[in-house]
């Protein structure tokens, strides 16, 4: 009976032979383990001398192509063989061609190849439930992206990207199935593991969809909150259509989350206790934040105009060069967007609001300022961004009353039509 050797590649690298899981040291990262690894993963097929040689050094410039290649392959061989890996030569090389060395008492098996396997036979499986034992087997057998350690090296990226299809219908099959069948715990398992995977693949909000299902609608509330955070917070983009829908579907249910406003008080004055906190020795000053946010709070600010009786002005800064062209070093440009920021949050008043539009520019909504005094405020940020990054700093800006934007609006139809 041939004694089985196990190649894990997904999820991370590791070599088992039978029983026995091998010991490769703690540098996952070493250039004889990544040489393995890409003869391993070609299989008994081999690869080329070339592929070979790009594949583990990339565009290095090396004095001696063949010298490096050999004392690498010399180095694998040594070390495999010292962790326990049978054969004389381990890695065989020839004509060029680098494979596995072919040894009758032992197989390989690959749990790349063996994924790909059972997603083909799932695919071309006509009967449902055997289609499903076989997802269900290829989705235990993924245990995360290929080669993380790797994964920014080219032969590493176009072998992860297919076999990254091949697991999002693993997942879309399963979830079908499951919310087919009312397993909504299972259900939610299967997203929560791919979303650990792969956390930027939006699976969090089929995520919610499952909590929902289940009713359990205050994880889903708390799901919820967080994404809309990460997407507003940190990616500063609007929250997707299926995030607003979960939404929705969960404002029916929004007294399961709770009946008490106080405990919704306490909630915000924690998070505005967190923000100073996080400001430290700062002044707390105008208000930072998302652009989606402030879109909304200028619509509530324009909507009240009249009933206020307050001038509402929006000033657009933009960072430029001390010749008033913009900025093209961008290391430069997300120092001076820094420092703008800070001169923003230390020159506005509490009142105000202010958000990044972009790379270089920021928004401010100035409340119940008179157009004079745009200036001054101008001023007064302008002399503490020139204290922060020196006297050449410069940034321009414009202004805008909310007061006036329907008549321009009006204007600028009259001119299209």
């Amino acid at each position: 009976m041939k004694t089985k050797i196990y190649v894990q590649m997904l999820g991370g690298f590791s070599l088992s032979v039978g029983e026995k899981k091998l010991d490769l040291g703690t540098n996952n990262k070493a250039n004889f383990l990544k040489l393995s690894e890409i003869v391993f993963l070609r299989g008994l097929g081999g690869v080329s001398k070339r592929d070979l040689i790009d594949g583990v050094f990339g565009h290095k410039a090396l004095l001696d192509e063949n010298n490096s290649l050999n004392n690498l392959l010399h180095q694998a061989r040594t070390q495999l063989k010292k962790a326990g890996m049978p054969g004389k030569k381990i890695i065989d090389g020839k004509r060029g061609v680098y494979a596995p060395e072919y040894d009758p008492n032992y197989d390989y098996v690959l749990d790349v190849h063996e994924f790909e396997d059972i997603c083909l036979k799932a695919k071309n499986e006509k009967k449902p439930e055997k289609k499903f034992s076989y997802y269900r087997q290829a989705f235990a057998l993924y245990k995360g992206e290929l080669l993380p350690e790797f994964a920014t090296d080219y032969w590493v990226i176009l072998e992860s990207v297919r076999l990254k299809r091949l697991y999002d219908d693993v997942v879309d099959f399963l979830g079908e199935y499951f919310k087919e069948q009312e397993d909504y715990e299972s259900l939610f398992e299967i997203y929560d593991k791919a979303n650990k995977i792969y956390p930027d693949n939006g699976w969090q909000i089929e995520m919610i969809d499952a909590l929902i299902l289940k009713k359990d609608y205050k994880t889903a509330y708390e799901l919820y909150t967080k994404c809309a955070h990460y997407y507003q917070d940190e990616l500063e983009v609007p929250i997707p259509e299926a995030l607003r829908s979960c939404y929705e579907r969960l404002s029916d249910n929004v007294r399961v989350v709770t009946d008490d406003i106080r405990q919704i008080q306490a909630n915000i004055v924690r998070k505005d206790e967190k923000l100073k906190s996080e400001m430290g020795a700062r002044k707390m000053g105008a208000y930072l934040c998302s652009f989606t946010s402030f879109i909304d709070i200028y619509h509530v600010l324009r909507r009240n105009l009249e009933r206020r009786g307050s001038s509402i002005f929006m000033m657009l800064c933009t960072l430029v060069d001390y010749e008033g062209k913009p900025i093209q070093n961008q290391e430069k440009l997300n120092a001076r967007a820094e420092i703008l920021e800070q001169s923003l949050s230390e020159g506005l008043r509490k009142g105000d609001v202010y958000t990044k539009y972009s790379s270089s520019q920021y928004l401010i909504l100035l409340i119940g300022t008179k157009r004079e005094d745009c200036a001054i405020i101008y001023q007064r940020i302008s002399r503490r961004v020139k204290e922060l990054a020196g006297s050449r700093a410069e940034f321009r800006y414009r202004i805008v009353s909310l007061a006036e934007i329907p008549g321009i609006l009006e204007r600028n139809n009259q001119f299209e039509e």
